[in-house]
């Protein structure tokens, strides 16, 4: 299992998922995550929860802040 986050960058966008580190992340937090588009600020709007390795798609999370 794997421990993620989901992140909304728009108020009607694409749920992304990364990976909170040693956070406490909780839903309504704001955050700043790196993405393939470079860095980028959003809301959480799924807190932390484990999701079965198969169903993530791994990238390389450089930082996840709160």
């Amino acid at each position: 299992m794997v421990r993620v986050t989901g992140v909304r960058f728009r108020t009607a966008g694409k749920i992304y998922f990364f990976d909170p580190l040693e956070f406490d992340i909780k839903r309504n937090d704001h955050v700043i995550v790196e993405t393939a588009r470079g860095i980028e600020y959003g809301y959480v709007v799924l807190g932390n929860r484990e999701v079965d390795d198969s169903k993530v798609v791994q990238q390389r999370i450089k930082w996840f802040s709160r």
